[in-house]
């Protein structure tokens, strides 16, 4: 059995994809099955795969149709056999001694969860993000003892070796923005305790054009934050969860929610009515499930950092108050 399967979405990466694999090929540590699933990609990055593949016997390729990065992950944890299971995207990459790091730091502390921090890659410049603004050391951290850590912690995949064992028969959300946050608390949470490793792990690269257009163009499938919420809270609950941890998936679920009305706002190309009826037809949904948000600490704290909500969400809680 391999010690860690590494898992790699592909679609349209030929940019970037030689870098990614190879920082996964030649890790110092040994025993790594590198699954990369193309995902329907358009440019040469299976004919890459599949050169890459003959000189790494390691790695593991498979074609299929376009289905989205929640379907391929999944496909690729159908085949993982690894002790643990490390998500990356094919236009990042690990430094070379990063898995031998996380993974003996796993087997010492007796834990099945490792987590670090991202370095930021914008064009040629590094900057670190923590991931987690609520420990700057290193250590173990007992979520049951510290359940807010939950909320705290970023629901980024990357930054993260899991126990194969940890994830279970658990799945992403497919067909999807924003999948990682249908998997990560309920893997945080199941952890119960964890390694907090305050050093970068990961090398994200940012796709500047990409991020910009969320947020300053209408994203046609903004109301997926809701549907990876609900499979959030559904697969806490299947894990008998939900009970425990029920004040920190309130505030995940609003804090989400918030993160996408301050997307609405934001965009160029929509008028102010049709960004009304966006925000009124998510926080419709959102009342539904949490009909006092706006009261909720995680409200007021955004509305203190994000100035151009507050006017919007106000005017929502008095259009709103009859049902409180």
């Amino acid at each position: 059995m391999a010690k860690v399967s590494v898992i790699v979405p592909v679609y349209n990466m030929e940019k970037y994809l030689n870098k990614c694999i190879s920082s996964i090929a030649n890790q110092t540590l040994e025993d790594i099955e590198i699954i990369a699933i193309n995902d329907g990609s358009c440019d040469n990055s299976l004919s890459i795969l599949d050169d890459l593949s003959r000189k790494y016997k390691n790695l593991i390729v498979i074609n299929q149709e376009n289905k989205g990065v929640g379907n391929a992950r999944n496909k690729g944890l159908d085949i993982a056999r690894g002790e643990f299971v490390k998500f990356v995207d094919a236009d990042d990459y690990l430094d070379l001694t990063i898995l031998d790091k996380m993974y003996k730091l796993a087997k010492d502390n007796n834990v099945k969860l490792v987590r670090g921090n991202y370095k930021m890659i914008l064009g040629s410049v590094g900057f670190n993000n923590c991931a987690n603004l609520s420990l700057n050391t290193n250590g173990i951290v007992d979520v049951e003892d510290n359940k807010d850590y939950l909320f705290n912690e970023s629901p980024s995949i990357g930054n993260k070796l899991i126990s194969r064992d940890l994830i279970g028969d658990l799945k992403f959300k497919e067909n999807s923005k924003w999948e990682d946050l249908s998997f990560i608390p309920v893997v945080v949470a199941s952890s119960k305790k964890l390694l907090h490793l305050n050093d970068n792990v990961y090398n994200y690269r940012m796709a500047f054009n990409t991020t910009l257009k969320d947020f300053i163009f209408k994203i046609p499938n903004v109301l997926d934050i809701i549907f990876c919420l609900d499979k959030m809270k559904l697969e806490m609950a299947n894990k008998g969860l939900d009970d425990e941890y029920q004040i920190q998936i309130e505030k995940i679920y609003i804090l989400h929610t918030l993160y996408r009305i301050q997307n609405i706002i934001s965009w160029l190309n929509v008028s102010k009515e049709e960004k009304i009826e966006f925000i009124h037809y998510i926080v419709d949904l959102l009342n539904v499930k949490y009909p006092n948000w706006y009261y909720n600490e995680v409200t007021r704290n955004f509305e203190k950092k994000h100035f151009i909500c507050r006017k919007y969400l106000s005017k929502i809680n008095k259009d709103l108050s009859h049902l409180y």
